[in-house]
């Protein structure tokens, strides 16, 4: 057996690891600044050798998901630290994985030694033998807080209980955690029967402004007020929660029957509204389409940095050919020229997309934000689907009710002329919906549909600048959309990306080394 010589701590270069708990803030755990400051107290007392901080804000529940613990080992490993120096065991492991990586470093001797300011530990067999329960009691404790939560999640949608956005005339009671009509009730009901006599989104948008409707954030440490506007009223139009249905990624809950709630609307009144709205938008949709543009609202001036998009059009160039263009009109801007042509722009992103490198790491970020997003985009897609659903129920309706009355007349008559062009309407109404609601269904059974795989997502990263080059005008206006929430462009006709979600989550890796202006 090796018997190694006694450790002189003093001589020893500590790295300084803090990590913040997201578990459970409840449980009061010390800050990351409170956790250096108790080191730092801790290092001055022994008169420890602290080379470094680092902090880390992931959790440490999951193995190989925290990249500054991973940035210290391999220092350790390289020999710029010789110990770590940390406020608690379970800040720096809380899965047997890791744990296990430590005390085998603690083994052979590149790890020198550990101090806590929490816990005393000793590098011989007894003092790893501690550590390593003291892992597994964290990872205990996290599996653990793990199953309360998610069993405390389930039981109370099963109950009718809900952490979600909160609803306009509704609050959700501190004490039972069930919604209780509020002091708007009264207006958003009287909103819905607006609504379903045929009123304007923006006539009932103005209605709740002029009465001081609002509803407030659930975030209890930044409460804030949210007053109604166009996209949000649209939003709660198409909402099953206000005749009683309370959607959630994993079920579905009928408040009125479970507790009574008080709804606004019936569900009737919301399947009419469903086919009121739908029918509007294919009435639109019939109209002559105005002009096609790439980009059109998705480019903005660097220069002036104000808040409208660059207009974009057909001018006409020196030698008198028509180009397009994008021209900044807000009033304060010094660009010169005010235009720029697409082509330019065009151009920066063709070089920006070929400096694009991609990875295996790439992908499985990809993977972790598009999981983290899956929950919020079930909920919507169930949503649609009732929306989807009462369109399909009040024209199963009408189809039946003209179906029974066109027998009164005769078949030539202008009446049964109009009210069978009416049923073929419907009916092609009805398939569609019936396609539509079908294709969202699929999505909700297997929630990866959602979500590219991993050859999808590198064929699309891979061919972006392919792609872009050789597309037409409108494959150029969709993978734009597909991958930047909007662009930039300064009076050096260079454009700056700001990304859309889940893509903006690997600003920082290879693939992504310009943010863009916000």
């Amino acid at each position: 057996m090796v018997r190694h010589q006694a450790t002189d701590i003093k001589r020893l270069r500590y790295v300084l690891y803090v990590r913040k708990s997201t578990e459970d803030e409840n449980r009061q755990v010390r800050s990351i600044d409170d956790q250096i400051k108790d080191c730092q107290r801790l290092a001055k007392d022994l008169d420890l050798n602290v080379v470094e901080v680092l902090k880390e804000t992931k959790s440490a529940k999951l193995p190989n998901q925290r990249p500054v613990f991973n940035q210290m080992i391999k220092a350790l490993e390289d020999k710029k630290y010789d110990a770590i120096l940390c406020w608690h065991p379970d800040r720096l492991s809380r899965n047997m994985l890791e744990g296990g990586y430590i005390i085998n470093m603690l083994d052979e001797r590149t790890l020198q030694d550990i101090r806590f300011h929490s816990h005393q530990f000793s590098n011989d067999a007894n003092g790893k033998m501690l550590l390593g329960m003291l892992f597994v009691f964290s990872k205990q404790y996290s599996d653990d807080l793990s199953d309360k939560v998610n069993r405390g999640v389930s039981g109370n949608l099963d109950e009718g209980k809900s952490a979600g956005t909160p609803k306009w005339g509704y609050n959700r009671s501190e004490v039972s955690g069930l919604y209780e009509p509020n002091g708007h009730h009264e207006l958003v009901k009287q909103a819905w029967q607006m609504r379903y006599q045929g009123e304007s989104l923006s006539g009932i948008t103005q209605f709740l402004k002029d009465r001081g409707v609002k509803r407030i954030t659930k975030d209890v440490r930044r409460r804030r007020e949210i007053h109604p506007i166009l996209t949000t009223v649209s939003k709660m139009f198409r909402d099953p929660f206000y005749y009683g249905i309370l959607l959630q990624a994993n079920q579905t809950v009928n408040l009125v029957e479970l507790h009574g709630l008080q709804a606004v609307a019936t569900k009737e009144m919301y399947e009419a509204i469903q086919a009121m709205s739908r029918g509007r938008t294919r009435d639109r949709n019939t109209k002559k389409r105005v002009t096609f543009y790439p980009l059109h609202a998705f480019v903005y001036c660097a220069v002036c940095k104000g808040p409208n998009h660059m207009i974009v059009g057909k001018n006409k160039n020196g030698s008198g050919k028509s180009v397009l263009s994008y021209r900044c009109n807000n009033r304060d801007c010094t660009r010169k020229p005010r235009s720029i042509r697409a082509k330019h722009i065009f151009r920066s992103l063709y070089e920006y997309l070929e400096t694009i490198t991609i990875s295996d790491e790439m992908y499985e970020r990809y993977g972790k934000a598009i999981d983290d997003m899956t929950d919020e985009k079930i909920i919507k897609i169930k949503e649609e689907v009732y929306s989807l659903n009462g369109s399909l129920n009040h024209i199963k309706s009408e189809i039946n009710e003209r179906t029974l009355a066109i027998g009164r007349f005769d078949e030539g008559s202008p009446v049964f002329v109009s009210s069978m062009k009416r049923l073929e309407d419907l009916s092609n109404d009805q398939m569609s919906l019936e396609a539509q609601i079908a294709k969202h269904n699929k999505k909700i059974e297997n929630p990866s549909r959602i979500k590219l795989n991993k050859e999808e997502f590198l064929n699309l990263l891979k061919t972006a600048k392919d792609k872009m080059v050789a597309g037409s005008a409108v494959e150029k206006d969709a993978l734009c959309r597909i991958l930047f929430l909007n662009l930039r462009v300064d009076n050096e006709k260079i454009v700056d990306y700001l990304w859309r979600e889940p893509f903006n989550d690997l600003v920082g890796s290879s693939l992504l080394n310009s943010g863009g202006a916000g």
